[in-house]
Order: C-alpha cells, then sequence, then structure tokens
C-alpha cells in the first residue's frame, strides 16, 4: 500500500527529468559533435535535478501539480496507517531513490541506443560506471532532501536543498569533488574508472542526511 501510494504521489515528478534529458538527447542527435562531453556535462544536471525532487516529503503527502505550504491534513491518515514514522520515512526514501535509479537507466541506455559513436567511443563498462557514478553520487543530494522535507515544506525544501549545495560549494571549493565526478574530469566517461573516493563521500554524507532525518520525524510533533 505504502509504495502504491509513494508511486501517486511522485509519478508526475518522474516525468520533468525524464523530459529534460530526452531533449538533450534529441538536440545532441541533430549535432553528433557534441558527443560524449555534452552527456558528461549537461545531462547529470538533469539527473541532479530528479533526486531533489523525488526525495520527497518525509512522511507528508505531495500534491500533484501544485506546492502546498505547510503541513497537509492527509499527514494525519499517514500517521495512522500501521507503521512506525521510522518505516514511512525509509520507504518514501526507498522508493524514490530506486525511481532516481531507473531515470539514470532508461536514459543511459536510450542514448547507448540511439547513439552508435557512444558504443565506438566507450565501452558498455564505461557506461555502467557512468550510471554508478550519477546514482551513487546524487545520494548526497537525496539524503540532504530528504532531511529538509522533514522540516519544510516543498517549496522550502528544494531551495533549501538547492542553497545548501551552492553554500558548500562557496565555503568549500574542494567539496566540488563529487560534481567533477558525476560531470567532469573524473568522469568515469573520461577516466574509465569508478571515483571511488567521491562515491564514499556521496553515500556518508547521505547516511547522516537520512540518520538525521529519522530522528526529525520521530520526535516532530505533526
Amino acid at each position: 500500500m505504502l509504495w502504491y501510494r509513494f508511486w501517486l504521489e511522485t509519478r508526475w515528478r518522474v516525468l520533468l527529468p525524464m523530459a529534460m534529458s530526452l531533449m538533450v538527447l534529441a538536440y545532441i542527435h541533430y549535432d553528433r559533435s557534441l558527443l560524449p562531453l555534452t552527456l558528461a556535462v549537461t545531462l547529470p544536471v538533469f539527473f541532479v535535478l530528479g533526486p531533489i525532487a523525488l526525495a520527497g516529503s518525509g512522511i507528508m503527502t505531495e500534491t500533484p501539480f501544485r506546492a502546498v505550504k505547510g503541513i497537509q491534513e492527509s499527514v494525519n491518515f499517514t500517521l495512522s496507517l500501521p507503521a512506525s514514522r521510522t518505516r514511512l520515512l525509509a520507504t518514501r526514501a526507498a522508493f524514490g531513490m530506486l525511481e532516481t535509479a531507473a531515470i539514470v537507466a532508461a536514459v543511459g541506455g536510450i542514448a547507448w541506443l540511439v547513439f552508435p559513436e557512444l558504443r565506438q567511443r566507450m565501452t558498455g563498462a564505461d557506461g555502467v560506471r557512468y550510471m554508478v557514478t550519477i546514482v551513487i553520487g546524487s545520494w548526497a543530494l537525496y539524503g540532504l532532501s530528504t532531511l529538509f522535507s522533514t522540516i519544510l515544506d516543498a517549496p522550502g525544501q528544494i531551495f533549501a536543498t538547492i542553497a545548501a549545495v551552492y553554500a558548500a560549494g562557496w565555503l568549500n571549493p574542494r567539496s566540488g569533488h563529487i560534481a567533477r565526478a558525476m560531470a567532469g574530469s573524473a568522469s568515469p566517461l573520461l577516466t574509465h574508472a569508478l571515483p571511488w573516493a567521491s562515491l564514499s563521500t556521496s553515500l556518508a554524507i547521505g547516511l547522516a542526511c537520512f540518520v538525521s532525518a529519522t530522528k526529525v520525524v520521530r520526535f516532530r510533533q505533526y
């Protein structure tokens, strides 16, 4: 029941990064000279929007097509379900992360099939490493957005996540190594290897944010 409920809440949010990514692929289709650099730099921008949007609303309920401020009445129904708050949050977070991985896999698979240049310039292993890097590299953003979802409404959650990312880059320029792994000099499309240090950092940040989020929902009064 929880999985179906979350699908109904997020199905339209899946379409936005998918549509934007497919538009990029269509544009590249008419200018093949942009390969593979454009794929390595442009597509991750849209892949980043996915985790922020799909991290969800914590244990609150999203309203399709409009951003609602404050706590909705349906949160009382959600809390009345026979599941702990931690389970509600964990299920919602897991579902959104699966949606994020599905978007990356779908767009990556389509690009691999549509552009023979990709198959000539890189191996299938490079493509898999690239998609793994995008998914795991986005966990830091996903965890941060999940944490903000437990204390802010939907508009505030998205703006706060973006602001935090920019603030981290401004205060500590070296924090951009995750971004470089996803869309820069450390991308597996260029290095032909997984950026283990960046992926480990992203996992650690995502886990810390999720643990903090579970503590917030456990004690917050709705």
